[in-house]
């Protein structure tokens, strides 16, 4: 059963922290009544079951709202688009960001590179046991629908990190001065029974705190009706330093207020009141425009299309519909009589009265395949305007291992219009989201103590997935067909090469195709290595140099040898040769 309470006290007459809070809420609630028609027209053609646009009972969360849905071509292209961008950004089967030094000779100092790999596991490891990917699929769900797609972290008692997805309808959101979304608000509907367990029962003094409820929540408990909805209303925003002493940092005193409150309460009192460090939620957007806050969809690029789509089809239908199951017209004689157009029916007729029975009132014939073309190209601009081309390509290149060059060679126009997309997807969802994943582990104490050489240094992140390696594609391309080149005139000119250092293109070349840094050895151990091998390489020469000496004296040995061994009392061919020559006066 549904309650609704009335709001005894209006916005205007609230005071506290819950009147300002209440105040806020239906002010950006206003702001959103503009998005709420276009959002209802995608939920209503597009995706029935998403968007909470009124406060529902349990009894009507689960009636049929696909109506308006005859072909679903969209709503497929949607979801190709969802496991592309999965594949593509966040894919869990492979490595896809990079812990590194702003400056790139940082990362072969002593540690460096051990402690950032060995950092980037542990952030692996959080991500992969909560429900992170999962909950990046729905980001990416509703941004392809919606635009927009907050997404929040949560205390969780067995996981480090858990998130909490939200849908159209159920959320405002406020930016900042800079464009950052800091403020975020929802409704939604508790009941008694979980609202008492969650706000009022204080599981330290083990007693009931019946005054942050209203006296109609009191009166449903008191009654046992532990069913009945209670409208909730939460708030995150930012604290004025009006509000904060900040010599303490409890839950009262912290950047960030966390409020609860009942929507129609007849008295002004928070369910709750807690803060946080940090915003805890964080909020893409496919496409912002200057001065708006919620995001632009490629689901509302095409809903013009995906409306005429709807209308083509059921235009199609009554065509076939007519051809099959034409509309008929009989002699009046016929009324009243036994008559069927079923098959295996029978009707009577008399041709003498002139009752010639049953017969089309009009020939149709519809022109189906022209409709049926131009159904194939209002489908083939659903397609396009969701990118599932592409896309595709992502969720098939797990299973066929396409790389990144391969993508950026057969679709580098749609790279190039999905570039601010992905930049603005880094900047609003997985940097945030790395970066509290990062301060989460050290709150806990998960990470290693840091090397000296990074102390007071900026770690930054790059990704390596398909798609940030595909955006890259272009310079490694380039460098590609460079190092061919240079390495086809080697043949005729083999100076050619002290033009270009191949070091810094080997290592240039791994850096953008995103290779993990554990397979590129340090400036230091590559020099050491060489400095290693010419080492050896003199020591074998200088070993086959002495070898060649002791050869040339160990050949002179056994010539002395043989020489004094050699019996020169006796006639031999020795004395023979001196006798002639003394002979011949020698």
């Amino acid at each position: 059963m549904a309650v609704s309470t009335p709001e005894n006290l209006s916005g205007s007459s609230l005071g506290g922290k819950r009147g300002a809070a209440y105040r806020r809420f239906l002010q950006l609630e206003t702001d959103r009544s503009s998005w709420r028609g276009q959002w209802q027209e995608i939920t209503d053609y597009l995706l029935p079951r998403r968007g909470r646009y009124l406060m529902e009972s349990q009894s009507t969360k689960g009636r049929k709202r696909n109506s308006k849905i005859i072909d679903n071509s969209a709503g497929q292209a949607l979801r190709t688009m969802t496991a592309g961008m999965m594949s593509g950004l966040t894919s869990p089967a492979r490595p896809w960001f990079r812990l590194m030094t702003e400056d790139q000779d940082m990362m072969d100092g002593d540690g460096v590179k051990k402690y950032l790999g060995d950092v980037e596991q542990i952030l692996r490891r959080i991500l992969s046991a909560s429900n992170f990917y999962s909950a990046a699929s729905t980001v990416y769900f509703e941004l392809g629908a919606f635009g927009t797609a907050p997404v929040m972290r949560r205390k969780h008692p067995q996981l480090h990190v858990h998130y909490r997805n939200f849908t159209a309808g159920e959320y405002v959101i406020a930016e900042n001065e800079f464009g950052q979304v800091d403020t975020i608000g929802r409704e939604f509907t508790m009941t008694i029974s979980q609202a008492v367990e969650e706000f009022v029962w204080d599981k330290l003094t083990e007693k009931f705190d019946w005054d942050k409820v209203s006296r109609t929540t009191k009166t449903l408990w008191d009654q046992q009706n532990y069913d009945a909805q209670v409208p909730t209303v939460h708030m995150i925003q930012p604290r004025r330093q009006a509000e904060r002493d900040l010599s303490k940092m409890d839950g009262l005193n912290r950047p960030y207020a966390d409020l609860y409150f009942e929507k129609g309460a007849d008295r002004d009192v928070l369910l709750k009141e807690d803060g946080y460090n940090r915003f805890p939620v964080f909020v893409p957007r496919w496409d912002v425009l200057s001065g708006d806050v919620y995001g632009h969809s490629p689901a509302m690029e095409t809903l013009g299309d995906i409306k005429q789509l709807q209308h083509e089809q059921r235009r199609k239908a009554q065509a076939i519909d007519k051809m099959v199951n034409p509309p008929m017209r009989a002699s009046v004689s016929l009324k009243g009589s036994p008559t069927t157009v079923l098959p295996g029916g029978n009707t009577y007729v008399d041709p003498m009265n002139g009752n010639d029975g049953f017969a089309p009132v009009y020939q149709i014939q519809p022109r189906i395949n022209e409709l049926m073309m131009d159904i194939q190209e209002v489908q083939g601009r659903i397609q396009r305007g969701f990118y599932a081309d592409l896309f595709a390509m992502m969720i098939n290149s797990d299973r066929r291992q396409m790389t990144a060059t391969e993508v950026a060679e057969r679709h580098e126009e749609k790279l190039v219009l999905l570039g601010p997309v992905l930049q603005r997807l880094n900047s609003e969802f997985l940097d945030p989201m790395i970066e509290d994943a990062f301060l989460v582990a050290s709150e806990q104490g998960l990470l290693p103590d840091p090397p000296q050489a990074l102390q007071g240094q900026q770690i930054r992140i790059k990704y390596v997935s398909l798609l940030a390696q595909a955006q890259e594609a272009a310079s490694a391309s380039s460098m590609e067909r460079t190092m061919a080149f240079v390495g086809n005139l080697t043949g005729v000119a083999p100076d050619i090469l002290d033009n270009f250092d191949t070091d810094v293109a080997a290592r240039e070349y791994a850096d953008i195709m995103g290779t993990s840094p554990a397979l590129v050895r340090d400036i230091v151990v590559r020099d050491k290595i060489r400095a290693d091998r010419q080492e050896a390489q003199q020591q074998a020469q200088q070993q086959e140099q002495a070898a060649a000496a002791v050869d040339v004296a160990g050949k002179g040995a056994q010539a002395a040898k043989l020489l004094s061994e050699t019996d020169s009392q006796n006639p031999n061919a020795l004395t023979t040769l001196l006798q002639r020559g003394q002979s011949r006066g020698i």
